[in-house]
């Protein structure tokens, strides 16, 4: 295969899988990514099932693959802004928000009750080690298994905010959504140090 076939092959490949990653946003407005079938998804984005099989096997694999490519944006981001030395959390906060608004269609389908709940969570678990520094940097002192339920519990907070606003349709920016976090996140740790 010629350089030139290549090309041809790969820009095919990426438009094939636009279509089926559109299609398959499309669709999950209507209903979950598990009750698409890949029958229904290269209709809905005019390709043929043998096309579709050549790169996934069932419409989850797209998601992932979208969840994926999202997560690592993210999360090189994030690392190449901030270390175990660098923390700020603010900051932090603020950068997840306005990534999540950047990628607002998508995110707002991700985070609906036909999305994947746990996505959002896997990414920001990626920098529960940072930002569990972090705390200890600002006072918080607890053993670790307290130090993981107060983590959990601060996510689940972050991410039940998170999702409401995609639901409301992001009409917030996502500095004042990174705020209310850091409200909320930092009014838990002031009772965790005792101020």
């Amino acid at each position: 295969m010629t350089k030139d076939q290549n090309a041809k092959t790969d820009r095919r490949v990426k438009y094939t899988k636009m279509f089926l990653r559109e299609s398959l946003l499309e669709l999950m407005k209507e209903k979950p990514v598990d009750k698409i079938t890949p029958t229904e998804l290269c209709r809905k984005a005019e390709i043929n099932r043998n096309t579709f099989y050549t790169h996934y096997y069932t419409a989850r694999d797209v998601l992932e693959e979208i969840e994926t490519e999202f997560s690592t944006q993210i999360i090189d981001s994030l690392s190449s802004r901030f270390t175990a030395e660098n923390i700020d959390i603010p900051q932090m906060l603020d950068e997840i928000c306005r990534m999540i608004y950047e990628k607002r269609d998508f995110c707002k389908i991700l985070l609906s009750e036909n999305g994947d709940a746990a996505f959002l969570e896997g990414v920001i678990t990626l920098g529960k080690n940072v930002i569990i520094l972090g705390w200890q940097k600002e006072g918080v002192t607890l053993p670790d298994d307290q130090m993981e339920m107060f983590f959990s519990y601060i996510i689940s907070g972050s991410i039940a905010l998170i999702k409401k606003w995609a639901a409301n349709d992001m009409k917030n920016s996502p500095g004042e959504i990174a705020q209310l976090i850091e409200r909320a996140t930092y009014g838990g740790i002031n009772g965790m140090i005792g101020i």
